[in-house]
């Protein structure tokens, strides 16, 4: 509870601070360059970067230093309160909106009305679900990043060479045998095909300690329930009753249908998953171990250079329909993605009060934007999008199969987020995620899958009910 005050506290105090005091900066520096750039150097790497800062170079004959740097998520608030030399930030995992509300953001409206090319301005190139979720105080102060793919990546050369099927749905208990030719194969299914036709050496699933990597299927599957409308009108937290299990018990059926999956087969992953490190995990399923892992769009350019074709060729699928997802007008089910990396403090672009080229810095985001240049973040980070639209962009031949699966269900699927800027999410009272406190219970389902999900649920539910109008106040 203290840590909940204190949070509060200092939200309160931010957001005074911007109503009417002034607030000094003291960073100043001289510098060799015209644009200082410093990203987050983790899953996407740095070849995006350093692409387009020297095509940026070529083209205006400005000069960029790019600064790739694995801690910079830490180290912006530092940055921000006490001045640095940066222009723009690429990073994730910010309390954007608290520092928009202290000052030390630059509004960027301006940006948003500027010409990306003739007609087409930078704001309608921004994702519509990504664009009303990057104000604040009716102003934006920051940029969506990326447009993030997740759910289960498969091997595919193992696939083709076992003659085995994507799974198009959860289960198809008259197809056991998961024949293309008798229906649409299950999922549940293959998992036993998987461990039949190698006699157990290779596992179905392999996933690691960092299990939030479930969520990208988890949550396709309850917004394949409830529909991508129910999930926004969810983020509005128009009352507490969008939590109540018993009239929407969408998000709890997909935590059950996981439930059954992994927790009620533990013979379909790898031992001690919930123990192992991410990149131990990802290793087991490039050298062929298991066939299938929860990830996203960033495994194929971070895993590059530790196991080659002979062995792994990587495609993500489209995530298996439940029983009962919401069909279209022909009667088909539809659709969804989770954009992967865009829940509060999600994936952003940032452009600091402070910074001393902010015009320079807009006029990189503008060229960032540009058609040829979303192309070109794509293939330089194996198949991540940025958040915008790309209508207009296709894939060289030579693009990667896993490039061409993320492209391909960003294209073909319905995406949502969970995004929310509604006061007890910013005070840190209520996760969107996994309420009440943004814990997942993956691990804590695997130790005792005896939980009862409804009670877990219900329980939730009331906490949330009895505090709405306190946290509201």
């Amino acid at each position: 509870m203290k840590a909940k005050f204190l949070r509060s506290l200092v939200l309160i105090m931010a957001l005074v601070m911007a109503l009417g005091v002034g607030l000094a900066f003291s960073a100043c520096s001289t510098t060799d360059w015209d644009l200082k750039i410093a990203v987050v150097h983790k899953e996407y790497g740095q070849r995006w970067i350093n692409a387009l800062a020297r095509k940026f170079e070529d083209e205006t004959g400005l000069v960029v230093e790019v600064e790739a740097n694995p801690n910079l998520q830490s180290e912006i608030p530092n940055r921000l309160q006490n001045g640095s030399d940066d222009d723009i930030f690429f990073s994730h995992g910010i309390t954007w909106e608290l520092y928009a509300a202290q000052g030390y953001l630059e509004p960027l409206d301006d940006l948003y009305e500027m010409e990306v090319s003739e007609g087409v301005t930078f704001g309608s190139k921004v994702l519509p679900q990504f664009r009303s979720a990057a104000q604040f105080n009716g102003h934006y102060y920051k940029v969506p990043w990326t447009n993030g793919t997740g759910g289960l990546v498969y091997n595919k050369k193992m696939f083709e060479d076992n003659g085995w099927s994507v799974p198009t749905v959860y289960s198809n208990p008259n197809n056991p045998d998961c024949d293309p030719a008798v229906g649409d194969v299950g999922l549940m299914e293959l998992c036993e095909k998987i461990l039949a036709d190698t006699d157990g050496e290779v596992k179905p699933f392999v996933w690691s300690s960092e299990t939030y990597y479930w969520d990208y299927v988890v949550f396709d599957w309850w917004a394949q329930l409830a529909g991508v409308d129910a999930i926004e009108e969810y983020t509005q937290l128009g009352s507490a009753e969008v939590f109540n299990p018993e009239t929407h018990p969408e998000q709890k059926e997909a935590l059950k249908a996981w439930k059954n999956l992994i927790a009620d087969h533990p013979e379909y992953s790898m031992e001690d998953c919930a123990g192992k490190q991410y990149t131990a995990a990802q290793m087991e399923f490039v050298t062929g171990r298991a066939a299938m892992i929860p990830c996203a769009q960033w495994l194929e350019s971070g895993m590059m250079g530790n196991y080659d074709e002979s062995t792994c060729v990587m495609d993500l699928m489209p995530t298996p329909f439940l029983d009962g997802a919401k069909t279209d007008a022909d009667g088909n089910p539809i659709r969804v993605n989770y954009s992967v990396g865009s829940t509060n403090s999600g994936d952003s672009i940032l452009i600091p009060e402070d910074s001393k080229h902010k015009d320079t810095a807009k006029q990189f985001l503008q060229f960032m934007f540009r058609d040829d240049n979303l192309k070109l973040f794509t293939e330089e980070t194996y198949g991540v999008q940025l958040a915008a639209d790309y209508s207009n962009v296709t894939l060289d031949d030579d693009a990667t199969d896993f490039m061409k699966s993320v492209y391909e269900i960003n294209a073909n699927s319905q995406k949502f987020d969970l995004l929310s800027s509604a006061l007890p999410i910013l005070q840190g009272y209520l996760s969107l995620d996994w309420p009440v406190e943004g814990v997942q219970h993956y691990a804590s389902l695997v130790a005792d899958p005896s939980t009862d999900i409804d009670a877990m649920y219900q329980s939730n539910y009331e906490t949330i009910a009895g505090n709405w109008s306190k946290w509201f106040e």
